[in-house]
């Protein structure tokens, strides 16, 4: 019955499709220049005419990027997402950095050292000049950090800071951080945003628009904004002040292109409008494959695609109803047939994809094979329907971005819960709207399909994150908003050990209970997927690839 439901659904989500990325059209067509530009391209069939609007790529200094979305800022203490932080890394730059193989590597600092488990040193370049012509100055890289951890600041990353005791100077160019207790994350912190650095005395000037068209921020990367165009498109030029000689890019404008359409997204990187994309469009990947100038790469990521179900008010936060809206999923059938080309399937509802299990491989393999994974029994829905609070049903919202993936499982999702009385209404809403939803400060809905990626190659940067109930407030991404005293005790004993093997018996405890009670449903791990042109060089996709897309490094073959 299942199948055939899903069957079913697939033709009303397609319908469905239609109608929300016809509304969605409609809205940027208001604002966005590019995107009435690439539409009417497709419209007239102007390929070879697009071409030559793209031109050689070898001969121009611009590179096209296609951005699905609109980015949340461009302030580094709110770049937490892969729109966001494709256009924030070429302007902001961090103490370490990832290479493509998913290791540290200096950046602002020259080198750096665990002088024992909680106690952190690094040498910080004395040669570093901001965008403005002026010197990077130990003050800019204290405030930098320090900001993180200011309550009024609501900084996305703070929690990475959870454990920092202090941030000093200690010598000229060195800074120390003191953490209260080992924190076996904290290594990688310095290699996302949470450490990236900015002008102090431009924030001062500008705090209240600091990061927002017009405004911008001023840091020590190779780009600097040249326009902002909401809806539209994200200018950027080359910093003439830029410290590093040696990395002087081949292009020296970048046009990130706000396109939310998939079709229109695809015909763009088909014609050669937009040079590069993250995570195309994956209903559009053979249109884009057939593209004389396209490659499209992929790799196992550390992502998960999920749902939210809010624990903590509403009919949610009765585990029963979780229980039930668990079984009556069949997500063996949703996986065949809507994220196959997706990602990879999530195994036993596991929050995160092997390429996380480390040297640990073995025993999250065995772990996996036998872990909770509550679907597809639409008997047991019912019954724990009838144990619940809310046994004649309910109704309630379930939040997407516009992304036709999500939409596929909203519909299916909003079938399947019709056949225990529940009523949902997808509500679609624009990528700054569903960050506000899943980093806010107000945690007001009932269901959000939502993606989690850990920041850095570790299991905890999975669990901590989404289950600790400290993450439940502003900035942190526990979207589920599940609070369970025993696993926060087990999440911060993991993360405070440095013994692997302890690390993940404590953590498989942990998912146990997590497991059992049930605040999200895991759907696949979606593959890191990058479209590029062909005549392009220099970037790998890769695991790391939310903090490590540097524009700066393309050339031409």
């Amino acid at each position: 019955m299942k199948r055939k439901l899903l069957s079913a659904v697939l033709a009303a989500s397609m319908l469905a499709l239609t109608a929300c990325g016809g509304a969605g059209q409609t809205q940027e067509s208001e604002t966005s220049a590019v995107q009435e530009s690439v539409t009417e391209a497709t419209q007239t069939n102007a390929s070879e005419e697009s071409k030559e609007e793209g031109g050689d790529i070898a001969s121009r200094d611009t590179l096209n990027i296609a951005l699905a979305d609109e980015i949340v800022s461009l302030d580094p203490a709110y770049s937490y997402d892969n729109l966001t932080n494709q256009v924030v890394n070429q302007i902001t730059q961090g103490l370490l950095y990832f290479d493509y193989s998913g290791q540290l590597q200096p950046q602002l600092c020259s080198s750096w050292e665990a002088k024992d488990a909680t106690t952190y040193v690094y040498q910080i370049r004395d040669d570093v000049n901001f965008s403005d012509g002026t010197p990077m100055t130990m003050e800019d890289v204290l405030f930098s950090l320090n900001r993180h951890m200011d309550e009024e600041v609501a900084s996305y990353l703070a929690w990475m800071y959870a454990n920092v005791e202090s941030i000093e100077q200690t010598g000229d160019w060195e800074l120390t951080v003191h953490l209260s207790t080992p924190d076996a994350a904290w290594q990688y912190a310095f290699a996302t945003t949470a450490g990236h650095i900015i002008s102090k005395a431009y924030y001062e000037a500008h705090a209240d628009q600091f990061g927002q068209p017009g405004v911008g921020v001023v840091g020590t990367g190779p780009y600097v904004l040249d326009s902002w165009t909401t809806g539209s498109e994200i200018k950027l030029k080359y910093n003439e002040n830029y410290w590093d000689s040696e990395q002087e890019p081949q292009f020296k404008n970048i046009d990130f292109k706000i396109i939310t359409d998939a079709n229109t997204q695809a015909t763009a990187l088909a014609n050669g409008q937009a040079d590069y994309m993250f995570d195309p469009p994956t209903e559009m990947l053979d249109t884009i494959r057939q593209s004389e100038d396209m490659d499209v790469t992929e790799v196992d990521g550390w992502t998960v695609l999920w749902m939210a179900m809010n624990c903590q008010s509403g009919p949610f936060s009765d585990v029963n109803v979780r229980k039930a809206v668990a079984y009556a999923l069949d997500k063996d059938a949703l996986y065949e047939g809507v994220l196959t080309e997706n990602g990879s399937y999530a195994k036993n509802g596991m929050p995160f994809s092997s390429a996380l299990y480390g040297s640990e491989a073995d025993s999250w393999n065995a772990y996996a094979e036998t872990a909770v994974d509550e679907k597809n029994d639409l008997e047991k829905a019912k019954e724990y329907m009838a144990q619940s609070g809310y046994p004649d049903g309910f109704d309630c919202s379930l939040y997407i971005n516009q992304d036709s993936i999500y939409n596929s499982i909203a519909v299916y999702v909003q079938a399947a819960l019709s056949e225990i009385g529940i009523n949902v209404t997808i509500e679609t809403k624009s990528g700054d709207e569903m960050s506000n939803i899943q980093f806010g400060s107000t945690r007001d809905y009932d269901l959000a399909i939502v993606r989690w990626t850990a920041d850095y190659p570790d299991v905890s940067g999975q669990l901590y994150p989404l289950f600790h109930s400290s993450n439940i407030a502003e900035g942190g991404g526990n979207t589920s908003c599940y609070s369970n005293e025993e696993v926060d005790r087990l999440l911060e004993e993991e993360v405070a050990s440095i013994d692997v093997k302890e690390r993940t018996a404590l953590m498989q405890e942990a998912l146990t209970i997590i497991a059992n009670d049930t605040p999200m449903i895991g759907f696949d791990y979606p593959f890191k997927r990058v479209a590029m042109n062909k005549n392009l060089t220099g970037f790998e996709a890769n695991a790391s690839i939310t903090w490590n897309f540097f524009a700066k490094d393309l050339k031409t073959k």
